[in-house]
């Protein structure tokens, strides 16, 4: 039984990641889509992975299949525990590289990304997909595309149960337009039983994804984890009964101290993912204006703590559990 937090550019950075890590031991994290060019060009510190990161999964999308070996050579170096290719993408940018959820029409092509990627390494290798294109509720084609790329070696598929809408609304839309279709999911499931199947795609509600975790034995969570980063606890404790108890300061405190000196000087980017921490309490508002503030001043991202001193007697009321 798994829980995996989606892959989402701009969001799950190694900020995000580690604040996920700290609520919860037990997901399974995935990176933001990382093309393979910038793989290969990138600072081989930018994508360095710590111990508790782990279980990690990255995400690679490209058009190239040399380029997705060279790429396989860097992963195996660092250490992570999963290689997924993004075949879901609907953004105008991915589409225009030649990658993403286009993909799902070239399924020979990305058959020889999995062999590759296979051939020059034995970390587990995943796609990521959509149920198809457009508007018509067709599944030959995604049928087409896991038989032949489940025949070139991969054995899991993450489905996100909406089709990609390529030409005419935007990246945001394709989250809430196409409409979610679980039984068509379940169908691919059925179709081809030796394979590991997980489903993805609006689940926000704790019971429905218990539900769904008797079916699928995984599934994958993004924007109602990043927008409520303590639904993790709610994952925690009725999915895999942790018993965690703990305070939000406990939390801030923990990730401020994880921090190296080079990333505690990010303040930007170490701070804008934590918005979302109080959201529903009555301290909302004060944490988001008390972050924008330490954001926009010269004061070191320790003073983040200070914001525990001032509103001590709140904080105590809000215990997560």
């Amino acid at each position: 039984m798994k829980v995996f937090l989606a892959p989402m550019v701009g969001r799950t950075d190694k900020y995000f990641r580690r604040l996920a890590r700290i609520i919860s031991p037990n997901i399974v994290l995935f990176t933001e889509m990382i093309t393979v060019d910038s793989l290969i060009r990138g600072r081989s510190k930018q994508y360095l992975i710590k111990d508790e990161e782990h279980p990690l999964v990255i995400q690679i999308a490209g058009d190239d299949k040399n380029k997705f070996i060279q790429c396989t050579k860097i992963i195996s170096e660092k250490g992570y525990d999963e290689i997924n290719l993004n075949v879901g993408c609907p953004s105008s940018k991915v589409i225009k590289g030649g990658f993403g959820a286009c993909q799902i029409e070239a399924p020979m092509k990305v058959a020889e990304y999995i062999d590759g990627i296979k051939s020059h390494t034995k970390i587990p290798v995943s796609i990521k997909t959509r149920l198809g294109l457009g508007y018509k509720h067709d599944l030959r084609d995604i049928i087409d595309f896991i038989r032949l790329t489940s025949e070139a070696g991969c054995t899991t598929y993450y489905i996100h149960a909406r089709n990609a809408i390529l030409n005419g609304i935007s990246t945001r839309k394709n989250r809430s337009i196409p409409p979610l279709r679980y039984n068509d999911v379940l169908k691919l499931k059925k179709q081809f039983p030796k394979l590991q199947i997980y489903i993805n795609g609006g689940f926000e509600d704790i019971n429905d994804i218990k539900e769904m975790l008797g079916v699928y034995q995984g599934v994958m969570i993004g924007r109602k984890i990043y927008n409520n980063p303590m639904f993790l606890i709610e994952i925690e404790n009725k999915i895999f009964s942790a018993n965690k108890n703990f305070t939000l300061e406990e939390v801030v405190c923990q990730y401020i101290d994880q921090l190296d000196a080079e990333e505690a000087l990010n303040k930007l980017y170490a701070l804008k993912h934590l918005t979302n921490l109080y959201k529903g309490t009555r301290l909302s508002k004060k944490w988001r204006i008390y972050l924008h503030n330490l954001i926009n001043s010269g004061q070191p991202i320790e003073n983040l703590k200070n914001f525990y001193k001032e509103n001590s007697y709140e904080e105590k009321e809000i215990i997560c559990s």
